[in-house]
């Protein structure tokens, strides 16, 4: 009896370890439905992983949006005006934005795979 208690609880695991491993992975494909989803349905450990990954989602697609935004100003100021500057800093503003966006979108693949793989990282989000 004890053993099939012990398979089931292993079994447990590691669907939980794959709901946490996909809040990660849904980056590719429902970036922040599938972690919503998994946060308020999952137990404990994976909930966890769901509400970072909801994080790193939410950081990887604002990246862009506020690059766009940050050249567009950047753009309707320099055309007004001669200074050049302005637009080093809207670079500068832009290439820093793609770097945290390709940060976390690492971060994220790597989270997945990790807690595939690993059991401690899984119980230690």
């Amino acid at each position: 009896m004890e053993e099939i208690n012990n398979n089931q609880y292993k079994s447990n695991i590691q669907g939980n370890r794959v709901l946490a491993s996909i809040s990660y992975f849904s980056l590719f494909f429902a970036p922040i439905l599938v972690p919503i989803i998994i946060w308020i349905l999952a137990d404990k450990p994976a909930s966890q992983h769901a509400s970072k990954s909801l994080i790193y989602h939410i950081v990887t697609y604002l990246g862009p949006i506020v690059a766009l935004l940050t050249g567009s100003f950047g753009v309707s100021l320099t055309q007004n005006t001669s200074n050049n500057w302005i637009t080093i800093i809207v670079i500068v503003i832009a290439c820093l934005l793609a770097f945290v966006t390709l940060w976390y979108t690492i971060k994220n693949v790597y989270r997945g795979v990790s807690v595939l793989i690993s059991e401690a990282s899984f119980f230690n989000p």
